[in-house]
């Protein structure tokens, strides 16, 4: 039985001072898709941001979450207006694991936030 690789999908924390080294690192090492580990309530460096559109621009699915232990990433219309998909209440690792799931069927970040909208 042929054994499937899904789709390489790494988790970015965000934190004090934080650029976007691990987020070009991120796509540079070949995953199509990064889970940000944000501020409560999910949001990352202004370099962090910058470094997030170039990815994108290369293909690159974006999940926000919360490196919070608890708390919920809604869809709000900053998310949307940049493409980047809510991880509502999953914690990385599993927005990770989502999100490698979705990978392997679609790279449509509209079709990626309607499963996270509903698992």
């Amino acid at each position: 039985m042929e054994k499937l690789a899904l789709p390489r999908v790494d988790i970015v924390y965000s934190y004090a001072g934080a650029d976007g080294a691990l987020v070009e690192a991120a796509a540079a090492a070949g995953a199509s898709g990064i889970v940000m580990a944000g501020f409560a309530p999910g949001l990352t460096t202004p370099l962090q941001t910058e470094a997030l559109k170039r990815v994108q621009a290369r293909g690159v699915v974006i999940v926000q979450c919360s490196r919070a232990p608890s708390g919920r990433i809604a869809p709000r219309r900053y998310l949307r207006d940049m493409s980047i998909v809510a991880g509502d209440d999953l914690s990385p690792q599993k927005a990770r694991i989502l999100l490698s799931l979705m990978l392997a069927r679609t790279s449509d970040p509209e079709k990626i936030a309607e499963a996270f909208e509903t698992y």
